[in-house]
């Protein structure tokens, strides 16, 4: 199975039999941080700078519980197969939402289960089409290949990090 993390689709899940899952949805995850963040930003302006503190925390338990709660349904939906990949998409953005914890937690859950997790280069899995293996710039959330080949950006990355190669080549 592969797992792709992201904004607007938090995880989306693939198995190889080609079932596809969109788990949790981005825009309430978006809508709390611009929320907390102008209510940090008018606490700062005002000087309450432990008021801007408690609400920061408030802030991390609340996309913690999301995290809990995606990390969840993607094993829920692994049991499928006893082994998922994921992805840790861009680096630079592990800091600006909980990609890596979000990772870690579909990790530890599974190995709870069972379930071994291999971490994949996402390179390029949303650009490469799973079909002819032809690289494509996608402008929209909708994927589609000079081959005739369409379906959704983040299903075309789950499809691809299934057969995409183990980083460091620990399998």
């Amino acid at each position: 199975m592969g797992v792709d993390l992201g904004l607007k689709a938090p995880a989306v899940s693939v198995t190889s039999t080609g079932k596809t899952k969109f788990i949790g949805n981005g825009r309430p995850n978006k809508y709390i941080r611009r929320k907390y963040k102008s209510k940090r930003s008018e606490l700062g302006q005002a000087k309450k700078l432990n008021a801007s503190k408690t609400l920061n925390d408030k802030e991390q338990r609340w996309m913690k519980d999301q995290d809990h709660k995606i990390s969840r349904k993607v094993v829920d939906f692994s049991n499928i197969r006893n082994t998922a990949r994921t992805s840790r998409k861009n680096e630079k953005n592990l800091h600006t939402w909980s990609f890596y914890r979000l990772a870690l937690f579909i990790e530890y859950k599974a190995k709870l289960r069972g379930i071994a997790v291999e971490y994949v280069d996402p390179k390029y899995t949303s650009q490469t089409c799973p079909i002819c293996r032809n690289r494509n710039h996608v402008k929209d959330r909708n994927y589609q290949c000079s081959c005739g080949f369409k379906t959704h950006r983040d299903r075309v990355a789950g499809m691809n990090i299934i057969h995409a190669p183990v980083i460091d080549g620990v399998a």
